[in-house]
């Protein structure tokens, strides 16, 4: 349903999306827009035409409207959420949709459509960033940046648009070009089971979809759950991806595959094939995403990332093994005390698989590598904080300092933009002295 104008709008959900669908409602000429939200200490915001209940029992209020716009967070098996789905599938209620699946119904045909449980937004983002620059006007969107429902997209450009497995269930348009970049369990929680999660997933190709830009091991695992009928495949083969010229962060060993999905998928758009040296010249001139092994300086030999979005030792081990084997690596450790299981993370610094000099930050820092650092207290070192910690990394010269601290950073700063922030302030104040 793409019509607002004079309908009775239902908004589940006030975060960033659900705001914006209210915004968007109201802009198309809702004549009526009914929002509920179950926090009962939720803000109301100020848009015309929009009523606003909070509570555990106001979702029941959406069964009286023409159409309803459900967040990403609502539970999938939320027993109203259950029936709206049933009625409409009945035809004896309201509609359900959510911004995606809005969205896809009026510009689905200049869309490319990422999902996976891994991977999607640096494919997404570095996907927008390659088409701009081969003149392809492009901005990447939906679950990262920009609300779907913001965008009027102009003549000729395209959206890049990233996709949670909960904004694909409702997709019944979907995009011109899909991506999966890989199937791996998770979100049991709203699913339930494997099989729901990747059938959520398939939503993000349909009939109308030119290809379906993946792996083998995707279209197996569709196969397995009895999904056969695919657009036309484009795959790529993990065991044969080229690596992008440069020490970009698509060259990490975990993005080779991103980047080699990105590029078929813009071949799609353009038409043609995308050559290698489009690719690493796009590659060198892509920062990465924010936070995540993200190279914020450079000072003499050493490269400095801010993977602050490491909040897990599975996290961290993750960000090493895209390091090459013969660098020097001052890892940056510690943050708020969630009584993690760290073993995986010693046993691979004890593995001595990368050249690690361990800096052990506040709070739980001297909990991450307990092994590690009694095998090796020549290469360890607790801190009391985090410029400390930036100047004894600056001291050892080494070829990377990886903030990777595997633990979330709510113990001293507001949040994991600000611990990056003062990384990169410390990281000034060492350069000039």
């Amino acid at each position: 349903m793409t019509e607002l104008a004079g309908r009775v709008v239902g908004i589940w959900g006030l975060g960033k999306e659900g705001l914006s669908m209210a915004r968007t409602a109201a802009a198309h000429g809702a004549a009526r827009i009914v929002a509920v939200d179950d926090r009962a200490n939720a803000q109301a915001p100020e848009i015309a035409n929009l009523t606003v209940f909070f509570g555990p029992d106001a979702p029941a209020r959406l069964r009286d409207t023409d159409v309803v716009f459900v967040s990403p967070g609502v539970p999938w098996r939320h027993p109203v959420f259950e029936e709206l789905r049933g009625s409409a599938a009945s035809g004896a209620g309201p509609a359900v949709s959510n911004a995606a699946d809005w969205y896809m119904g009026r510009h689905g045909a200049h869309t490319v459509g990422i999902t996976g449980t891994k991977g999607k937004s640096t494919t997404a983002a570095f996907l927008a960033h390659l088409l701009t620059g081969l003149g392809v006007p492009a901005v990447a969107a939906g679950n990262i940046g920009t609300p779907l429902s913001d965008l009027e997209p102009a003549d000729g450009e395209w959206v890049v648009a990233e996709l949670s497995s909960q904004q694909c269930a409702l997709l019944r348009t979907p995009p011109a070009v899909s991506v999966i970049t890989n199937l791996y369990q998770d979100h049991l929680d709203f699913h339930g089971d494997v099989a729901s999660y990747y059938e959520a997933k398939s939503h993000v190709f349909g009939s109308a979809t030119r290809a379906l830009v993946t792996t083998p091991d995707v279209v197996e695992s569709l196969r397995e759950i009895g999904i056969s009928q695919l657009p036309p495949v484009r795959d790529v083969d993990p065991a044969e991806v080229r690596v992008p010229a440069g020490d970009s962060v698509l060259s990490y060993s975990h993005n080779t595959v991103n980047a080699a999905l990105a590029a078929l998928a813009a071949g799609q758009v353009l038409g043609r094939a995308v050559t290698d040296a489009e690719v690493d010249a796009a590659a060198a001139s892509f920062t990465g995403l924010p936070h995540r092994l993200q190279t914020v300086r450079r000072t003499g030999v050493t490269r400095w990332i801010d993977d602050t979005l490491a909040t897990t030792g599975e996290a961290v081990v993750a960000a090493l093994r895209a390091m090459r084997p013969d660098e020097e690596i001052a890892l940056i450790v510690g943050g708020m005390d969630r009584s993690l299981d760290y073993r995986q993370l010693d046993d691979f610094l004890c593995s001595g698989q990368r050249r690690v000099r361990l800096i052990q930050g506040p709070t739980n820092g001297a909990l991450i590598g307990v092994r590690f650092a009694a095998a090796h207290p020549e290469r360890t070192h607790l801190v009391d904080d985090l410029q400390e910690a930036v100047r004894v990394a600056a001291a050892a010269a080494a070829d990377v300092v990886l903030l990777s601290p595997g633990a979330a950073s709510y113990d001293i700063f507001r949040n994991y933009e600000e611990k990056a922030a003062m990384y990169c302030s410390y990281i000034d104040v060492v350069e000039t002295l």
